[in-house]
């Protein structure tokens, strides 16, 4: 007979997750000398052209927010910000120096946790990669659900 699983302990466990997660993270964007706001917008512009309104629907955050950080990252030169014909509209898309920040910061991710799962097999890293796109998965629906 299967055990039943303490919902509390793996909340527990998520938060300490979480936690560490967070500060590997932290550390990472601490070394490039970058903020988590930065290393998000770079994330959703990606290899798109984008407007203000894109790029504030997709980050969920008021366009205020989006609008004076996008802002910054022009000024940094992250961003290119084009006009567009009526005037109304920007378009917002990486610069070439953006992308390869970003592609240094995953290089890090990456690096990070392969070192941090060096003792796993790959069947361990396998599984706890579907576990975790299954437990994905549940909370999207479940917060659909609720919608």
């Amino acid at each position: 007979m299967a055990r039943m699983v303490n919902i509390d302990d793996m909340l527990i466990k998520l938060v300490e997750f979480n936690h560490q997660f967070l500060k590997i993270k932290k550390d990472i964007l601490n070394s490039k000398s970058l903020n988590a706001s930065t290393v998000n917008l770079i994330s959703i512009i990606g290899n798109e052209t984008m407007t203000l309104k894109q790029i504030t629907e997709i980050s969920e955050l008021d366009k205020s927010t989006i609008s004076r950080q996008i802002s910054l990252l022009v000024e940094d030169g992250l961003v290119q910000r084009e006009v567009g014909e009526d005037k109304r509209f920007s378009f917002f898309e990486l610069t070439e120096d953006a992308k390869v920040i970003y592609r240094q910061y995953q290089a890090d991710f990456v690096e990070y946790m392969d070192d941090a799962l060096r003792g796993w097999s790959e069947e361990e890293k396998q599984m706890f990669s579907v576990l975790i796109g299954r437990a994905n998965y549940s909370l999207s629906t479940a917060l659909s659900a609720e919608q």
